[in-house]
């Protein structure tokens, strides 16, 4: 079983559970873009992970977006596993719009 947690700029969370890992084309309909992004996060809640890291995917060209709005909780999230593992982006760098994270549930044996 998969997990794709949908993080919305205003906080809001939606967690979608499905059999299968879900695909880019999945993710471009609930970020509402044509081209992802990946990076990475330290969002322990959704990490299987003992160091909480997770691959994040968004719009990557949110930037050009007139409407887009700040997503703060990833950006927290983004900067939290930068300052973890010395990467770096630019000065003010924030992250908009809709962020998706995929987990993949742990086994019950």
């Amino acid at each position: 079983m998969y997990k794709l947690h949908v993080i919305k700029a205003d906080s809001a969370m939606e967690t979608l559970e499905s059999t299968h890992k879900p695909t880019f084309d999945d993710m471009y309909k609930k970020i509402g873009c044509s081209m992802i992004e990946m990076s990475k996060a330290y969002y322990p809640e959704y990490s299987n992970r003992k160091d909480g890291y997770v691959d994040i995917y968004f719009d990557e060209e949110f930037l050009m977006q007139e409407d887009a709005q700040p997503n703060i909780g990833a950006t927290v999230a983004w900067k939290a596993w930068q300052d973890k593992t010395g990467h770096m982006a630019l000065p003010g760098s924030v992250l908009h719009g809709t962020v998706c994270v995929i987990q993949k549930e742990k086994e019950n044996d």
